[in-house]
């Protein structure tokens, strides 16, 4: 891949941001360090990037947009069905269920893409407040 400062500060930016933001939301962000980048230029690394496997995209429930990520090691998402937050949580179990099915079957899984769907704690205490 051809070196881009555009696409170096897009990354940056992605993996400095504490959320899962749309590709909009980080446009903004960009923006702010780099007046002259363009909403497409955005949108053509970020396709870049996920499809090289250095970000994830993430899609969140009862919406259309997609979501990304910049981080890469290997963690799942906890995404709100009624706000559309996106949590990380490293469970450390991932090499271990590798190992099991390498060992009984000889696959040999190359990535995760685990997304655990419910009810974020903030959610859930507005319904218990509003009941």
């Amino acid at each position: 891949m051809k070196y881009s400062r555009q696409r170096e500060l897009i990354l940056e930016t992605l993996r400095h941001m504490k959320s899962h933001p749309t590709a909009e939301q980080l446009y903004a962000h960009v923006k702010e360090r780099l007046p002259s980048v363009s909403l497409g230029t955005v949108y053509r690394n970020l396709n870049l990037l996920a499809e090289l496997g250095i970000i994830r995209k993430v899609e969140s429930a009862g919406t259309t947009s997609i979501r990304y990520d910049g981080r890469n090691d290997e963690h799942c998402h906890l995404v709100c069905s009624t706000c559309g937050s996106i949590t990380d949580v490293d469970l450390g179990m991932f090499s271990a269920i590798d190992e099991s099915l390498h060992a009984q079957t000889g696959f040999t899984v190359a990535e995760h893409g685990i997304i655990l769907k419910g009810t974020c704690a903030t959610c859930a205490l507005t319904r218990r407040t509003d009941a």
